[in-house]
């Protein structure tokens, strides 16, 4: 009966002891389980800067002479400064137009233009 006790007391305490173990590494999974939750707001700040910027440059478009009936969407990556447009324009001039109404933009450092001369219709 004695030597059972023993058999139960040393399996309860290897138990126990698994049990601890097994928990250190689960404690470091729930410092990176919060890891992931603020990467999320990270990313969402992140394309909140990248939307700003985005309208900010539109609205510099949108207020450029010679760029009235043109199709300009802007690509923005805030954190280097970086925008590209892409469309349709209707001469070579709107395309020189549009860099450097977006270039002058706070916080642009680049533009990258993707913008496509739109062919005039024939009738």
């Amino acid at each position: 009966m004695h030597l059972r006790k023993v058999v139960v007391s040393i399996a309860a305490t290897a138990l126990l002891s698994t049990v601890a173990y097994a928990q250190t590494p689960a404690a470091s999974s729930d410092a990176d389980a919060t890891a992931p939750a603020q990467a999320p707001s990270t990313k969402k700040a992140t394309r909140q800067a990248n939307r700003a910027l985005a309208r900010r440059v539109k609205q510099a478009l949108y207020k450029t002479k010679g760029l009235e009936d043109t199709d300009i969407v802007v690509f923005a990556k805030a954190n280097s400064g970086q925008i590209t447009l892409a469309g349709f324009i209707e001469s070579e001039d709107q395309d020189h137009i549009a860099q450097a109404a977006a270039s002058k933009v706070q916080g642009v450092t680049s533009v990258t233009s993707k913008l496509t001369l739109q062919e005039q219709g024939g009738g």
